[in-house]
């Protein structure tokens, strides 16, 4: 696994999967009826810091599954290279396991929540749907999720 950083603030553009991403995806392969969330292996992350924005954070917390997140967070910890990173400042982020009312207001969760959905990307790897252990391969930052025919 391979993990860079680049704070010359240039941007991935198009070629880029946060973790925000990965918690839109889901398997849609005939038959399956658990396809999300999606199981993330990755071969090669990234973190790039962007500008930090409290209310745009905060206006993003009804739309995730944070369990799901919690999930993506773990299988981006347990890639063997990422555990001694130095990319990241302060190594990856603690969420707390359940996201209260009271949490959602809090300056430092809210950081945290920032860094895990904005700045950490997938550039190279798999996402695994849990039920039928069908592999989409990310490229580039760019997940494939298209299905064979035979799939539909």
């Amino acid at each position: 696994l391979k993990f860079h950083s680049d704070r010359s603030r240039q941007p991935l553009g198009p070629l880029s999967m946060r973790l925000l991403t990965h918690n839109l995806l889901q398997c849609n392969k005939k038959g399956v009826t658990k396809g999300f969330p999606l199981i993330i292996r990755p071969s090669e992350m990234k973190y790039e810091e962007s500008p930090y924005d409290k209310d745009f954070v905060s206006a993003m917390i009804p739309k995730l599954d944070y369990g799901a997140l919690l999930q993506a967070l773990q299988s981006v910890r347990e890639a063997p290279s990422f555990v001694n990173a130095t990319a990241l400042p302060g190594g990856v982020p603690d969420l707390p396991p359940e996201m209260s009312q009271e949490i959602q207001a809090n300056e430092d969760f809210l950081r945290k929540l920032h860094v895990i959905i904005f700045d950490l990307h997938l550039v190279e790897g798999m996402l695994v749907c849990p039920e039928s252990g069908r592999e989409f391969p990310v490229e580039k930052g760019i997940p494939n999720m298209l299905l064979n025919d035979d799939e539909v």
